[in-house]
């Protein structure tokens, strides 16, 4: 079984919208990751992939205003992320419904991968390049 994803403040970039957006990613991906949602799954998933859609344009937003050199990278990966959500929820719709324990796995570390790995770099440079902070 999965554990649930525990927001820690060590994650924050310092934008205070997208940590908001991550807190409640964390928030949406816990009830994906349960396993007892059963029924569920479906309409909890359609839920996460709304609030990627709308954080992932909301990041893309700031990095363009921030002028972070690697914007469009970033980009091609939050729609390759958004791809396979959409793909995992065509494939639950098929399969009755039921997130399976290697996709919860998969959640979680893409959560990890991206949230805490990726993001970390921009929001270095925000506070590096865009606040005058040394790291």
């Amino acid at each position: 079984m999965s554990e649930s994803l525990v927001w820690r403040e060590s994650y924050a970039l310092g934008v205070e919208l997208l940590d908001a957006q991550h807190r409640e990613m964390v928030r949406l991906i816990n009830l994906v990751l349960d396993p007892a949602a059963g029924d569920e799954a479906g309409a909890r998933l359609d839920a996460l992939i709304a609030q990627l859609r709308r954080h992932f344009e909301t990041e893309e937003v700031f990095l363009r205003a921030i002028d972070y050199p690697l914007t469009e990278e970033h980009a091609r990966e939050h729609t390759l992320q958004l791809a396979e959500f959409v793909d995992l929820r065509r494939s639950i719709g098929r399969g009755g419904g039921a997130i399976g324990a290697e996709s919860r796995t998969e959640i979680r570390q893409w959560f990890f991968n991206h949230v805490v790995a990726e993001d970390r770099r921009f929001g270095a440079y925000y506070r590096r390049v865009v606040c005058g902070a040394a790291e």
